[in-house]
């Protein structure tokens, strides 16, 4: 009965995900989470900017080479993928269940996550062909009123032979007066 105990405690360690992605001898990417995290918090007392950012790095760094190492050698020993992360003191492993199980079977370890591949099916656009399309918004949205865009339209400079580039992740495309130029 003791040992079910023990059994049921490291198990309780693994994420569900990698127990079904590591059923019937398969392999999955799992983190290795150790229990011991850095404790950042001398870094409140920290004059600067600068001296605060040396003193997480080189603590979360110290924490993860002293706590990792066992574990990195019982890897490299059996030839089993890996990767060492400083951030959150944790591994990614790529094993199999028995990998799974007895790493979380240390009391070192905190427990053990899955790597999920995630997946978008977001619409992709479609190259634009052919010359460009006159669709335009039916009305003018306040803030290109507010800048006086319509002024400067008027003008004659309209964006002719501009590109705009973004790295905002909420521009929408498919507006009307972005898709029939949109590049993405």
């Amino acid at each position: 009965m003791g040992q079910r105990v023990e059994d049921n405690a490291f198990h309780q360690k693994i994420a569900p995900w990698v127990m079904e992605h590591t059923a019937n001898g398969q392999q999955a990417e799992f983190f290795v989470v150790l229990a011991e995290q850095a404790d950042l918090s001398g870094a409140n007392s920290l004059p600067t900017k600068a001296e605060k950012a040396r003193y997480v790095y080189n603590t979360l760094l110290d924490k993860s080479q002293t706590t990792q190492e066992p574990i990195l050698q019982w890897l490299r020993e059996r030839g089993i993928e890996h990767r060492s992360f400083y951030i959150v003191n944790a591994i990614l492993v790529k094993g199999n269940r028995e990998i799974a199980e007895t790493r979380a079977a240390r009391p070192d370890v905190a427990r053990v996550e899955g790597n999920p591949r995630i997946h978008n099916d977001l619409p992709r656009p479609g190259a634009v062909e052919g010359p460009a399309q006159t669709n335009r918004p039916a009305t003018i949205e306040p803030g290109i009123q507010y800048t006086h865009a319509p002024q400067v339209w008027a003008l004659g400079f309209t964006g002719q032979n501009i590109v705009v580039a973004s790295a905002d992740t909420g521009v929408r495309w498919t507006h009307n007066a972005l898709k029939p130029h949109y590049r993405g």
